[in-house]
């Protein structure tokens, strides 16, 4: 991985409090990136709410406007990317205008509005996924690379560095809970390509493809494509286990419940006695629905209580200034609080409808 250059507006001195907000306002972008992970999981009974996506729509354009800090640190990375004819921060940014554009972009290709409901094309579930957890990953360095930068200069706030702490798990148990459902997803649109293959060939020939020496649905361009798909989820979800950053004993217990239950699926692990395979597949798509609303709590409290002092520095610049009102990064904190709160909810009645399916 190339270096990357972490020096603020044009390097102008900043005190930390100003340190803390340019970065934040990065991180701000992560935080939308991890929520798009909402568009991989099936919409609830009142389906993805609108409001929230237009939220982030509104906060994704403004986070990557061209004055932004995210911009202005892409602009300062100016080395040559590896194996490309533009800079590091250029493949940065167009990277991450290509997932606001496609996913929030007014002519967007994965996730729109249509007659006021949200709308996810499924098709492309896995360029979604590809988008969120690649950008994420970057996003997440970014961060921790200005948190080391800060260290060496002994001016790091301890708030920011434990919310780094507190995002890593979070993020990752969304993430590793939203492969298992689209693991499971494809799986399911695997067995029945299998079933029309078969059925085909024994139409068309006369022939049980499945008696025969070899056999192997995989030569069926459908059976291939969707295999293919899967096996690119896998490496998802080895890239998200690789670059792992906590070491939380429960969490790690969890990626390798998870990294085993896979075998399920090739039939390498057996069934308990008396289990069914549909059994055991919501058994590992619920892998990590008991440990999220921890996590989730974890970083909301953090998170709320180092935006509560951004608030509070940002109104003394305005008062200082003697500008007019502006939305502050601490109000935006405020509206995500409220996101938040709901979601572990939802999060929690859908953690308990799981152990009541398993009684």
């Amino acid at each position: 991985m190339q270096k990357l250059i972490y020096v603020s507006f044009g390097g102008k001195s900043i005190t930390m409090n100003e340190q803390t907000r340019y970065v934040m306002a990065i991180y701000e972008l992560g935080i939308i990136i991890r929520d798009s992970m909402e568009y991989l999981l099936p919409p609830g009974k009142n389906g993805f709410d609108l409001k929230v996506y237009q939220s982030r729509k509104q906060m994704c354009a403004h986070l990557i406007d061209e004055k932004s800090p995210f911009q202005v640190f892409c602009n300062n990375n100016k080395a040559q990317a590896k194996d490309s004819d533009i800079t590091v921060g250029e493949k940065i940014s167009n990277q991450v205008h290509e997932f606001c554009d496609d996913v929030y972009g007014d002519d967007s290709r994965i996730v729109k509005v249509d007659h006021d409901k949200v709308v996810v094309e499924t098709s492309l579930l896995l360029q979604l996924m590809d988008y969120c957890i690649g950008l994420h990953e970057t996003i997440s360095d970014i961060c921790l690379g200005f948190q080391i930068s800060f260290e060496k200069a002994g001016n790091l706030e301890p708030d920011l560095k434990q919310l780094l702490l507190c995002d890593d798990p979070f993020y990752r148990s969304i993430a590793f809970r939203s492969i298992a459902t689209v693991f499971v997803l494809k799986f399911a649109e695997y067995n029945t390509a299998v079933k029309s293959y078969v059925l085909a060939e024994r139409t068309k020939n006369g022939v049980d493809p499945t008696k025969q020496p070899g056999f192997d649905p995989k030569v069926d361009p459908s059976c291939a494509f969707i295999s293919n798909e899967m096996t690119r989820v896998i490496g998802f979800f080895n890239f998200l286990r690789t670059h792992n950053k906590s070491h939380d004993v429960i969490f790690e217990d969890s990626i390798k419940r998870m990294q085993d239950d896979f075998h399920y699926f090739d039939g390498s692990k057996k069934l308990a006695e008396g289990q069914k395979l549909q059994d055991a597949m919501k058994k590992f798509e619920a892998t990590f629905l008991p440990v999220i609303p921890g996590y989730r709590d974890a970083w909301v409290r953090i998170f709320n209580k180092i935006f509560a002092e951004l608030n509070t520095y940002e109104k003394e610049m305005i008062q200082k200034a003697g500008a007019a009102k502006v939305v502050t990064t601490g109000e935006v904190a405020a509206e995500e609080a409220k996101e938040e709160a709901t979601a572990t909810a939802e999060v929690k009645e859908e953690v308990n409808k799981t152990e009541n399916e398993g009684k």
